[in-house]
């Protein structure tokens, strides 16, 4: 599952912050893969949490490495209890994407989290006070409708998981309005270790109650959770930090396209017509709402 931080301004290099982004990407996708074989034998809540620990032991080893004079400065922060309060939120949607992982196809899932961005838009209004266009609106209702049409007719009464990604949907957009709110004065590595710190935090106190034996062959997945969901947030942010927001975020979407392709190799899921049908409606409206972001 990705996530958006904001970008420090700094000469432009487009075609790497472009390559990087593919790369986190790819590694995104990897990372819920093997969240989603560890979380048929194991709770999501521990799948979770070695996410948050294996993420936190590499970035304060990256800062480490840096120096202590730059660790303790990147340990500085604008709003602590902002940036708590991002860690949270992420760490919620952190527990209902490896919830819906466990029970539906990698790609449903995904396509469902790809309209957080029309989340984003209509929940800045009452919460940040921004504007949305008349174009802009039209194109929130195109996305949702890609929704409609990806989820498919469903009950909710026999199929309960299906309403998982929307509480992941729904906390990773306040997350999100939350980076706008109080990370945006942060260094992008300070909002990052904040967020990481809180969800480290909180699963470490509620593991033990979830806990199950895991086996040697388990041992790199976990691992790889860990390594992996911290690579890709670096990679994520030095896309970021190379090119604009608005040119490197499109490429993001082409997760599709490896959830499609670790779905049918790892897990033999099939995906139907009609959710790449909404995938195009909501990448479409996603794409149109980062490129007109400054212009509208």
């Amino acid at each position: 599952m990705a996530l958006t931080l904001p970008a420090t301004q700094q000469n432009d290099r487009p075609l790497l912050g472009i390559g990087c982004m593919l790369a986190a990407g790819l590694l995104f996708t990897l990372l819920d893969t093997c969240a989603k074989l560890l979380a048929q034998e194991h709770s999501p809540v521990q799948v979770v949490w070695a996410r948050y620990v294996g993420h936190m032991l590499v970035l304060i080893g990256y800062m480490l490495w840096q120096g202590l004079p730059r660790a303790r400065e990147l340990l500085h922060t604008g709003s602590l209890a902002g940036q708590t309060l991002r860690g949270l939120l992420l760490f919620v949607a952190s527990c209902f994407a490896y919830m819906a992982f466990r029970e539906l196809p990698l790609l449903q899932v995904y396509v469902i989290n790809f309209s957080s961005p029309l989340l984003v838009t209509l929940l800045a209004i009452p919460l940040l006070g921004e504007r949305v266009t008349l174009a802009r609106g039209a194109a929130v209702l195109t996305g949702f409708a890609g929704v409609i049409i990806a989820i498919g007719p469903f009950d909710w009464r026999t199929q309960p998981a299906i309403l998982l990604p929307f509480g992941m949907t729904l906390c990773f957009a306040l997350y999100q309005l939350c980076t706008r709110r109080f990370g945006r004065a942060d260094h992008p590595l300070t909002s990052l270790f904040y967020a990481g710190l809180a969800g480290a935090i909180v699963s470490s106190l509620i593991v033990p109650w979830f806990w199950s034996p895991v086996g040697v062959s388990e041992i790199p997945l976990f691992l790889g959770v860990g390594l992996l969901g911290a690579v890709s947030q670096l990679g994520l942010i030095l896309s970021m930090r190379f090119a604009p927001a608005s040119l490197v975020s499109p490429f993001l979407y082409l997760q599709i396209v490896w959830a499609s392709l670790f779905g049918y190799l790892v897990f033999a899921d099939v995906p139907r017509q009609e959710t790449y049908m909404g995938a195009l409606l909501i990448v479409g409206a996603g794409i149109f709402l980062a490129t007109r972001r400054h212009t509208s």
